[in-house]
């Protein structure tokens, strides 16, 4: 954890135990988003903290809790989780599921607008999404493109930031309000009317013209004249400024943007439905994998049919066919070409796990085939065989080969497989580490403190044992890390960490007699 606020160490400290914070993800105008890990279930998670000067605001406070209990309402795949939504004094805050991704603002950022076929599955996502909530009498009212997170790997889109969102009986009383985001506001949001399911629907179709031109449906040098755009000015059409997207999703998006109301999609399945029937069959993977997989069959099978061949053909004088040259060249233009698209999604972040993944269901999916085509085994045999070279340890080596010189994408480091009282201890030993040399007195107890700790959490979790001693157990590092970071930062003394030792001490010795109890009940 690099940040030391006040704020995070207060609720790391009401959080011990339960949830490990490991560093801060980001800032708001409504909250501090930290990554943690969930102690008993260890996962990821994020969590959302009101900082202390809005806590004590009842109008901040009131429209935090509101978003995190609306929001804890839906369960739905296209919608981030809530977990939990605690407050106590100054400590406001809800935990919600960690998206391995970034938001969609982000992505057009970084890679430029979308492909016309990424941003239909991300926009029937979210229609999907926004179609559940509806149903629930749940209106968004803020739909914009850093609201909408997209997961890394399998490009998934999922609906965050409930912050105010309205039920229907609401929505309909919140005539004369303006609230929301200029440039992805409806019409009747931006006079202050009320709204409805179709209001999300208009911000959905502004968000993807973004999403698929890189500029905002309507733009102004201030607010008051963007919202005069809004609710004056007729929408472009989408294939005006992006020609090569298929017309029947311009008008879908089109259609989104009607100032009438009564015109546009009603709900979210309508649009969704629509949305489908542009698409097609749905997609296995994300196209930038998907092309990888295609090529490195056909890459496989036409170096396979050459070495088979022998070395080439060719049509001798006398009419008949003899081969010649070789494999070499036919074979180094297609893996040039194949290194290339690694490199590519190397860059994007992929490795090569991502990619084995998809080969994996793409061998299947042809498995599936073939028994149904009543194939030879032989020739079920053959064609298996480019799925083993890339998926095995050739694939492997061809993707380091393919990243050297090579700086990926940065992206937050996931967690390794080690259970949280591993990463907790080494995180409480860095942190020890890093003190003054002149409060460092207690290495060798402290060491050994964090071991026996460890060692105990392991064999708790081992037994399926995560109720309160795991809890108390990884609590106990947790206090040890905290007065660590506080003695750094001046916020804590020596004496303090010594008392905390202790206690860590007591805590380990009461486990341990809680698993001998265990022990001697079960010998009975």
């Amino acid at each position: 954890m690099t940040t030391i606020s006040p704020d995070i160490l207060a609720l790391q400290e009401h959080l011990a135990g339960r949830y490990s914070i490991e560093t801060e993800l980001g800032r708001g105008g409504m909250g501090i988003v930290l990554l943690a890990r969930d102690v008993a279930l260890d996962r990821l998670v994020a969590i959302k903290l009101l900082p202390e000067s809005l806590a004590a605001d009842p109008e901040y406070r009131k429209r935090f809790l509101r978003e995190a209990r609306t929001a804890a309402g839906l369960s739905h795949p296209n919608i981030v989780p809530i977990h939990l939504v605690e407050a106590h004094d100054e400590l406001v805050f809800f935990v919600m599921g960690f998206v391995d991704g970034e938001s969609l603002r982000q992505r057009v950022e970084r890679s430029g607008p979308l492909s016309p076929r990424l941003a239909m599955k991300l926009m029937q996502d979210v229609a999907y999404a926004l179609a559940y909530a509806h149903q629930r009498e749940v209106v968004h009212r803020d739909i914009k493109p850093d609201n909408i997170m997209v997961e890394q790997g399998t490009d998934r889109a999922l609906v965050t930031d409930f912050g105010i969102a309205l039920g229907r009986d609401e929505a309909a009383r919140g005539a004369g309000e303006v609230i929301g985001t200029a440039r992805y506001m409806s019409p009747e949001q931006a006079v202050g009317e009320a709204v409805d399911a179709r209001s999300d629907l208009y911000a959905l179709g502004a968000t993807f013209y973004y999403a698929v031109t890189g500029r905002a449906v309507f733009d102004g040098a201030h607010v008051h004249a963007i919202l005069a755009s809004q609710i004056t000015k007729r929408a472009p059409s989408l294939i005006a400024a992006r020609p090569d997207v298929p017309e029947k999703f311009a008008a879908v998006v089109d259609r989104c943007l009607v100032k009438d109301a009564e015109e546009r999609w009603q709900t979210g399945d309508d649009l969704a439905r629509a949305i489908g029937e542009v698409r097609g069959r749905d997609l296995r993977a994300p196209p930038l994998v998907r092309s990888f997989v295609r090529n490195a069959q056909i890459t496989t099978m036409a170096v396979l049919a050459v070495l088979v061949a022998g070395s080439g053909a060719g049509v001798g004088t006398d009419g008949g066919v003899s081969f010649n040259g070789g494999p070499g060249a036919i074979g180094m233009i297609l893996l040039i070409q194949l290194l290339f698209t690694a490199r590519r999604l190397l860059r994007e972040g992929y490795a090569f796990d991502n990619i084995r993944q998809a080969l994996l269901a793409e061998a299947r999916i042809q498995e599936e085939e073939a028994e149904v085509l009543k194939h030879y085994r032989w020739v079920r045999w053959l064609n298996a065989q480019w799925q083993r070279t890339w998926a095995g340890w050739f694939g492997r080596k061809f993707f380091q080969m393919a990243g050297i010189g090579l700086k990926p994408r940065k992206r937050l480091a996931l967690p390794s497989a080690d259970a949280t009282e591993m990463v907790l201890g080494r995180s409480t030993m860095a942190a020890f580490d890093a003190l003054p040399e002149a409060a460092r007195g207690h290495a060798v107890e402290v060491r050994r403190v964090v071991d026996r700790l460890e060692a105990r959490a392991e064999r708790l979790r081992a037994e399926g044992n995560t109720g309160d001693p795991l809890n108390n157990t990884v609590a106990a590092l947790e206090k040890l890390r905290l007065v660590m970071l506080k003695v750094q930062a001046g916020l804590a003394s020596v004496e303090d960490l010594t008392g905390v030792l202790e206690e860590a001490k007591e805590i380990g010795v009461a486990v341990d007699r809680r698993i001998e109890a265990g022990e001697a009940v079960e010998r009975l």
